[in-house]
């Protein structure tokens, strides 16, 4: 509740040039005082996060997944080998979607749940998942060329409807669903490689670019990544130039910040989703009725930093049903998902990975989000299934996020800069474009080939 007071006026300003700075105007008997106060959270004010009054449900967005009506368009669907195959969560199973053999006893070896022989004698493989700057020249091509030949044959598109017409959303249920979703969406991506088909869907840790003074200036929107845009949004250069979207549109938008709640994510709400020990702050209900008490609102919650990421990027990432046109979608929840899994290993035992879910709540969230619930178009597989340790111990696993310190200065990629004086320990972050925004970093190499000089 607001508190108003003759005496004393509280206004919250943020200054955007003191980065993790928030400032606070008192006025006292007509006189303003000021406090700046350390803000390791977040870069820029947010709205407070409010439950939704439960009689106003049904005309508010609980529980809805808005599609705007295009007219004629595909709905998503899976082929038959999908179908049959894509529940799978160990190497044998999905082997057959790889042409491989998953019979051990014709090479005379060990049988295995993860036994997979691929046509050119390799063994299949878990898919590694690397930050994306921390993946060699030739790894991040193999990837992009694989995601524009399943944009040119209407895979990407297919799979990215099933996000546009399913997508679940505020409730316990969404971190699952992503993560299932993320999964088939890897193996077709793998399948695209050639083989041993070991690079899987790379995860772009957006902390690294919030260091910077001026995140949009990161070496990701360049040509060499994610590409840039002309004045109305449209992205022109880069390997995902020109990409037609799910509704036809010649062009995939991005509107970076052009949303004020937008920022990148911060090491401070990572380790704090990291620490939690509380399934209920993870798996949280960001959106639910006034009549939940089991479920508080911290706008530190997982899938609230995952909306910021979003908002920054905005244009057809600032949607939910449009999301998944761009491909930044799926680097960002690898990301999210990798924060899911660093929780896992810290907070929980290998028993409480697959059986700690947050109870079924009618006065909470949706039926869809319960954890007996089918996955929405992913059925016969559950929510609780999607806490199956069978994710990261048979199909995926997640290299470290990059680091430095004071010997080791390289973070091990041309793209990153160790930032040795503006933070506590040594820290890595992203390298800036040419003709970026470098104040406070003369001096140092964290302009991709060129110098820092005068703040340019």
């Amino acid at each position: 509740m607001e508190k108003r007071s003759t005496v004393v006026f509280i206004a919250l300003l943020v200054d955007l040039s003191l980065a993790f700075t928030a400032s606070f105007s008192y006025f006292l008997n007509n006189r303003e005082y000021r406090e700046s106060v350390e803000q390791p959270w977040f870069r820029v004010h947010h709205s407070r996060h409010s439950k939704i009054p439960a009689a106003e449900a049904a005309f508010s967005s609980f529980g809805k997944h808005f599609v705007p009506d295009f007219g004629p368009e595909d709905k998503p669907h899976w082929t038959e080998i999908e179908k049959r195959l894509f529940q799978c969560t160990t190497r044998s199973c999905i082997c057959e979607f790889f042409g491989g053999s998953n019979s051990s006893s014709s090479f005379n070896e060990p049988s295995s749940i993860n036994y997979c022989r691929l046509r050119d004698g390799n063994l299949l493989k878990k898919a590694m998942r690397k930050e994306i700057r921390m993946l060699s020249d030739e790894e991040r091509k193999g990837v992009e060329k694989a995601l524009n030949e399943m944009k040119r044959d209407g895979t990407y598109n297919r799979l990215s409807r099933v996000h546009k017409y399913s997508g679940v959303h505020s409730g316990p249920a969404f971190t699952v669903w992503h993560r299932e979703l993320l999964k088939r969406f890897e193996l077709t991506v793998r399948k695209y490689q050639p083989t041993p088909h070991t690079i899987g869907i790379p995860y772009w840790d957006t902390s690294l670019d919030s260091y910077l003074p001026d995140p949009r200036d990161s070496i990701m929107f360049t040509p060499t990544f994610l590409g840039t845009t002309d004045d109305e949004g449209h992205v022109i250069t880069g390997p995902y130039a020109n990409w037609t979207t799910m509704e036809g549109l010649p062009y995939i938008t991005r509107n970076i910040t052009g949303d004020p709640e937008g920022e990148f994510l911060t090491p401070a709400r990572i380790d704090w989703t990291i620490a939690q020990d509380d399934i209920n702050k993870v798996l949280a209900a960001t959106l639910p009725l006034s009549t939940c008490e089991t479920h508080s609102m911290d706008d530190r919650f997982l899938e609230y930093s995952h909306d910021y990421v979003h908002f920054y990027i905005s244009g057809d990432m600032g949607r939910s049903w449009s999301s998944s046109n761009d491909v930044i979608f799926i680097y960002h929840h690898s990301m999210i998902d990798y924060i899911f899994e660093l929780f896992r290993q810290r907070s929980q035992t290998r028993y409480q990975r697959e059986h700690e879910y947050p109870e079924s709540d009618e006065k909470c969230f949706p039926p869809w989000h319960n954890g007996d619930s089918f996955m929405p178009f992913m059925k016969p597989i559950t929510n609780k299934d999607g806490l199956s340790n069978a994710y990261t111990d048979n199909m995926y696993e997640f290299a470290d996020r990059p680091t430095c310190d004071s010997i080791r200065r390289d973070c091990g990629s041309k793209y990153l800069h160790c930032d040795l004086t503006h933070n506590i320990e040594p820290t890595c972050m992203s390298k800036i474009r040419p003709g970026g925004d470098c104040t406070g970093f003369e001096g140092t190499d964290v302009c991709y080939g060129q110098e820092c000089v005068q703040g340019r």
